[in-house]
């Protein structure tokens, strides 16, 4: 069989360099959402600590301060640097302490390629603050805005099948489950199955 002398060439569209993403901050009833800052090294380190963030999140065991200085110095200001994560303390206006962390993830990564733009909706919450509808409200604001500021088409969430808080969080937040992805994910040592869910604009449930 004769192989021909010249074939089709695929075409390389160049994609313009990634823009830093605005650091906010943005505000709901009870929270103001921010970057993180020197002084939330301490908060951060003693949240981490909680059992139910170390069996459910890839934080590292044990988790150590040096971890917590990574993450304020390192992770959260490279992530807008490269407007691929959007990573934001949530803070209770009220009292100062930070309920949790709010971010999106993977926008740079996960819009190549595609027609929608579309990023990753992740969170953890302070065990000192759960129970009192924090991390929905931080979630409905932070999807809202990478919808409206940022352009998003979708937004998807991922957690590992039995994390039964981190999904009624984003349930009340207007999520819809899509599916179970079987055995897609190393945590701990352990094959683990995760739930899937995305949300698209005007889904968004009211506060």
């Amino acid at each position: 069989m004769d192989v021909p002398e010249t074939r089709e060439q695929a075409v390389t569209v160049p994609q313009p360099p990634p823009q830093p993403l605005p650091e906010g901050p943005l505000e709901t009833a009870r929270l103001v959402l921010r970057p993180w800052r020197e002084e939330d090294i301490p908060a951060v380190y003693k949240i981490c600590q909680d059992p139910d963030i170390q069996r459910w999140t890839p934080v590292p065991v044990p988790y150590e301060l040096k971890d917590a200085e990574w993450f304020v110095r390192e992770f959260a200001p490279r992530g807008f640097a490269t407007g691929d994560e959007a990573t934001f303390a949530a803070v209770v206006k009220e009292s100062g302490q930070i309920a949790g962390v709010v971010g999106l993830g993977g926008i740079a990564r996960l819009t190549e390629g595609r027609g929608v733009r579309t990023a990753e909706i992740g969170y953890w919450a302070n065990p000192e603050t759960r129970g009192r509808g924090y991390l929905t409200e931080a979630v409905r604001e932070v999807v809202r805005w990478g919808f409206e500021e940022l352009g998003l088409g979708r937004v998807t969430w991922q957690a590992f099948d039995g994390n039964v808080a981190s999904r009624r969080v984003v349930e009340k937040a207007g999520f819809t489950i899509v599916g179970l992805q079987r055995g897609s994910h190393e945590h701990r040592g352990r094959r683990l199955d995760m739930w899937l869910a995305d949300v698209l604009p005007g889904e968004l449930r009211p506060a």
